[in-house]
């Protein structure tokens, strides 16, 4: 469904499509899901929650601070450029789903700014931003690796991936 919804778009993506990429039937593809929204959405809270894992992981490797938040932003870009129709489908394609994809992307966005906090955030004596900032990081992130695809060259976004690091240490003060 993933790749389907990235390569053709999540509104001329097809049941039909879906189950003949996967070498399946209707009847087994009905069997476990109502519609196409019910697919699509259950297929991006897998795969969006593999890719937070992912980034959470960088975030809490060892190191420094702002080598793990590029390490993080490092992994976005390869997943931006390796796997574009995937990437597509979880930074564009959710959001045709309309109130539901939203629904299912506030726990994956909330997951990542608590992370991206928790990494980031200062030693007691130190003054932090407010948590919201994470929230709003975490989405200027989003929206640059969307608009990357959007544009049809996903790699601006590893180009963009200096600058975003530098904004994220700069806001908690690394």
């Amino acid at each position: 469904m993933l790749l389907c919804a990235g390569e053709v778009g999540y509104r001329h993506v097809s049941v039909e499509q879906v189950y003949q990429r996967y070498g399946g039937y209707r009847a087994h593809f009905y069997r476990h899901f109502r519609n196409k929204d019910e697919c699509f959405l259950a297929a991006y809270v897998w795969k969006a929650n593999q890719l937070a894992d992912e980034a959470i992981s960088h975030l809490e490797g060892e190191g420094p601070v702002s080598r793990r938040v590029n390490r993080t932003l490092e992994s976005v870009a390869d997943f931006a450029t390796e796997e574009e129709a995937l990437a597509r489908a979880i930074f564009v394609e959710v959001h045709m789903v309309g109130r539901e994809g939203a629904l299912k992307r506030q726990p994956v966005i909330q997951r990542l700014s608590h992370a991206l906090d928790a990494a980031c955030r200062g030693t007691a004596g130190q003054v932090s931003p407010p948590p919201l900032t994470a929230e709003f990081l975490v989405s200027a992130i989003d929206q640059a690796v969307a608009n990357a695809i959007l544009a049809g060259r996903p790699g601006d976004f590893r180009e963009a991936v200096p600058e975003l690091a530098l904004l994220i240490c700069r806001a908690y003060a690394l």
